[in-house]
């Protein structure tokens, strides 16, 4: 099996052991602390800034975040340059925090309280406050802390003794810089030797450093910690001398780096120098006979600095009769015109001590190890991550994993579409082995579901409405469950694509893992009702921004149009004073520019050109002809951007 695939492995069985752990310990303003020494965490990293920066605010604050953008203009106010060297003056990190976390409706700035999570909030605040400073600054402050302060306060700025303050502290993130450089030469602070004015705000940044982490343009794998991995032999119970293993690398839930060693006479292999901070974690992989393993997830506790992961291998010899579906959740979408899309998940398990590699591989060189019969009439099909021809082969409708099953549980997440006939759809096909228990779910939206063999559960509730819970325990293997789902028609369908999807899950929880697969967040962590209903959201979103995308943003466009209509004729009717009506309607415009311009770019620069804003009634034309704006025949390059 590839390295990739034994990656993506290990990030996923990390996303699921730090779901519970990590959002426990972060989600507040203070920073979690492990211990002293050099392993305090500032508030706030730049690095994660620059990615939310890029996909939620550069539409308006430009690229290179100096106010410079295509929707800028369309705005009553100028916007700030961030990379200006005087931007910071008389500002303090706590202020742009709250900024962003509420908003500044009179500058048609939105609040972002709802849409990012506190870290990431303060991720922004990061990235934007290093955006005034050069590398080369950053450095000669580093250099300047280094030489003149760091005697004091230490290389942690913690202080190296009692009385000296802790640069750490929060308190720092509503200090201007103005505020830090008085502390330098104020009653009390020991003279610094040889200290100039150009100094001072050199200075000034290196101490903030300690407490937001503007300067973290990369990841610094450093600290005080020791990992120790040990590699045993599930099978025999012999540990594994002299054998390559590798130590990933997880800053909260990003992966950072790995790091390679060897198992001594004792089959342990040490890594020092490691952060400890409770938003590191780490996962150790080795491989053997060809195939990955890895280690649970591991994080330091706050009263030591040593943690020990433990791999373990085994050897082949497992039989059919140790594999099993421990449970399965069949999920059904109804937002496709024309179409059901279901998503099957499965959880299998091998209850042997050995590898199964398969019941017989002798009709070819490639291993058939679990087959999944997919129904004939199925199209689309695909399994979530990963690419048919490597791990996953595709033979007619029947999914094919090659990959040994080791001891333990492995998830797979499978997708594909049925056509609607006479408004219904039948979902059956083998399960070749025995299954512990298979979950029906589907909306509760007037869809009828025929499922005699099934136990009817009560309807799932969520934000968005109920999903109708099916189901089936203690199949054995080859049973044929089947479902008729009815009354799909087209009016049904449309109506379900114009709700949209709906949040069940923390919001706060969701962002710097939207990239991965979604199933695994939820595998052993939300229990089986949550891991159903949250895997269907994800999945759905998915699909809805596959394929509802151009829809959905008509709708919002024609609300959009509606919503201008409306604050117009509120405004002639004088129940609007002209200030609150000024402030609403351009915010209305910018959405609408916003959508257009996406329209726009789907279509490709010669794309047909819009003039919906022409339909809406203009109480002030002088000021608000934007349709000439919009049916410019050619885009600049400024246009390619995505609000």
């Amino acid at each position: 099996m590839t390295h990739s695939f034994a990656r993506k492995t290990i990030v996923l069985l990390l996303l699921i052991g730090l779901l519970v752990s990590f959002f426990g310990v972060y989600p507040s303003i203070q920073p979690a602390f492990a211990q002293g020494g050099g392993d305090q965490e500032p508030l706030g990293k730049a690095y994660r800034g620059e990615v939310i920066f890029q996909q939620r605010c550069a539409q308006c604050h430009g690229e290179q975040g100096d106010g410079d953008s295509p929707l800028a203009q369309d705005l009553p106010d100028t916007l700030p340059d961030f990379t200006a060297p005087d931007y910071v003056q008389g500002k303090t990190p706590q202020e742009l925090f709250d900024t962003i976390t509420n908003g500044r409706m009179d500058r048609m700035m939105p609040p972002w309280k709802d849409e990012l999570s506190e870290s990431e909030r303060w991720d922004v605040v990061a990235y934007l406050w290093s955006l005034h400073l050069s590398p080369e600054q950053i450095n000669q402050s580093k250099q300047l802390f280094d030489e003149s302060c760091a005697s004091c306060h230490g290389s942690s700025g913690a202080g190296v003794e009692e009385g000296v303050p802790d640069l750490n502290d929060p308190k720092w993130l509503s200090a201007t810089d103005a505020d830090i450089e008085a502390a330098f030469v104020g009653e009390g602070h020991p003279e610094v030797a040889n200290l100039t004015e150009t100094d001072l705000p050199l200075l000034a940044s290196a101490s903030r450093r300690f407490s937001l982490g503007f300067d973290q343009t990369e990841v610094l794998v450093e600290g005080t910690g020791d990992v120790e991995i040990v590699v045993k032999n599930g099978t025999t119970g012999e540990i594994l001398a002299n054998h390559p293993v590798r130590l990933l690398i997880f800053q909260q839930e990003q992966f950072v780096d790995t790091r390679e060693g060897v198992t001594n006479e004792q089959g342990r292999a040490q890594f020092t120098g490691l952060p400890t901070n409770p938003t590191w974690a780490y996962v150790a992989e080795t491989t053997y006979q060809d195939l990955p393993y890895h280690s649970e997830a591991g994080q330091f506790s706050p009263d030591t600095n040593m943690i020990e992961l433990t791999v373990s291998v085994y050897d082949a010899g497992a039989t059919l009769d140790a594999i099993s579906i421990d449970r399965a959740h069949w999920l059904i979408d109804i937002s496709t015109p024309g179409f059901v899309d279901v998503g099957e998940v499965y959880v299998f398990a091998n209850s042997a001590d050995r590898v199964y590699a398969g019941a017989s591989n002798e009709g070819g060189p490639t291993p058939r190890v679990l087959e999944i019969p997919l129904p004939e009439n199925a199209v689309g099909i695909n399994v979530e991550g990963e690419n048919f021809g490597d791990r996953f082969l595709l033979e007619g409708t029947t999914v094919i994993d090659t990959q040994p099953l080791p001891p333990g549980t492995m998830q797979l997440f499978i997708r594909y579409s049925l056509p609607v006939i006479d408004d219904k759809v039948t979902i059956s096909h083998p399960l070749p082995y025995y299954t512990r228990m298979l979950n029906l779910l589907a909306p509760d939206i007037g869809i009828r579901v025929e499922a005699p063999d099934w136990q009817e559960d009560d309807p799932i509730p969520t934000q968005g409405g109920d999903f109708l819970n099916y189901t089936i325990f203690d199949l054995p293997a080859g049973a044929i469950p089947k479902a008729v789902i009815s009354g799909i028609t087209e009016d049904l369908t449309t109506a379900n694509v114009q709700q949209g999807p709906q949040q069940v899950i923390d919001r706060g929880a969701a962002p710097g893992i939207s990239g991965i697969p979604y199933l695994p967040w939820f595998m052993g962590v939300l229990g089986f009702i949550l891991l159903s209903v949250s895997v269907f959201i994800g999945w759905r979103k998915h699909l809805q921004a596959l394929a509802a995308a151009p829809a959905l943003r008509e709708e919002k466009k024609k609300a959009l149009v509606a919503q201008l209509a409306a604050l117009d004729d509120a405004y002639e009717a004088g129940e609007l004073p002209r200030d609150q009506y000024d402030s609403q309607r351009n915010l209305l415009k910018l959405q609408l520019i916003t959508l257009l311009r996406e329209e726009r770019q789907e279509q490709g620069e010669g794309g047909e050109s819009i003039t919906v804003l022409a339909q809406t009634p203009k109480i002030h034309p002088e000021e608000d002809d934007l349709s000439e704006e919009i049916e410019e025949p050619e885009a600049s390059e400024d246009d390619n951007t995505a609000h």
